[in-house]
């Protein structure tokens, strides 16, 4: 059954909200859940990482601890304010970054890579491609697609001590619109969005036309690819 979902960005409480419908407060509050720890076996010691989609650097403050030297994008000042200052920032959409150099690893966490305009996602991917080294790889993060697929109304689980909820879910075809209500001390959120399902043959096929080959999982969420030509 589906649950008509109201679009649009809104916080229950007060606070800066992202373009995307992002609460800044609640992604200061949400926990590191080891994700640096499960990709490092894939990024070289020392290495330049690229951080497409940032955030308030909840992750990059795991990758300097490990030693990488971090450059993080993202398109909301107030995201980037809190990055820590030891992390090169540029403020920037994905599909629109050309730096001047390129990168050991280029990271797309978040779910990025589930947006659910196909031309964007194919953009962002391009992007990640052009700014990655010959030998490097791109780590990226995805969706369940069981989970989305069978995701209903109702309380989903914890992230730390906040409560996750699923207000409202509408599917058509492979795109699923949701609304997630975030709970816990001291406000509550909600975030819309409309993503894409994405299974290991979508994936590979949206990687595939972003410049990127060699497709290869680290568990069910989590992913790793190489440039076309470059296929390790």
């Amino acid at each position: 059954m589906s649950h008509k979902v109201t679009a649009g960005p809104r916080a229950i409480d007060s606070g800066p909200v992202t373009r995307d419908g992002s609460p800044v407060d609640l992604y200061l509050r949400l926990p590191y859940l080891g994700e640096v720890e499960l990709i490092s076996a894939e990024i070289p010691n020392g290495a330049s990482v690229l951080e497409m989609g940032c955030g308030v650097g909840r992750m990059t403050k795991e990758l300097l601890a490990k030693g990488y030297y971090v450059t993080a994008i993202d398109n909301s000042p107030e995201m980037l304010a809190h990055v820590p200052p030891a992390t090169t920032t540029i403020c920037s959409n994905i599909e629109d970054l050309e730096l001047k150099e390129s990168f050991d690893a280029v990271l797309l966490a978040s779910n990025l890579i589930n947006v659910a305009d196909d031309g964007l996602r194919t953009a962002q991917l391009k992007a990640c491609r052009r700014h990655l080294k010959a030998a490097g790889r791109l780590l990226f993060e995805r969706y369940d697609p069981t989970w989305l697929s069978t995701v209903e109304v109702g309380r989903i689980g914890t992230i730390g001590d906040i409560e996750l909820f699923a207000d409202g879910v509408s599917r058509r075809g492979t795109k699923v619109q949701i609304c997630l209500r975030y709970e816990g001390p001291p406000g509550r959120w909600l975030q819309h969005s409309t993503v894409s399902v994405l299974d290991d043959e979508a994936v590979a096929a949206c990687l595939s036309s972003g410049g990127f080959s060699n497709v290869w999982w680290i568990n069910r969420t989590w992913g790793a690819a190489t440039g076309v030509d470059n296929a390790a």
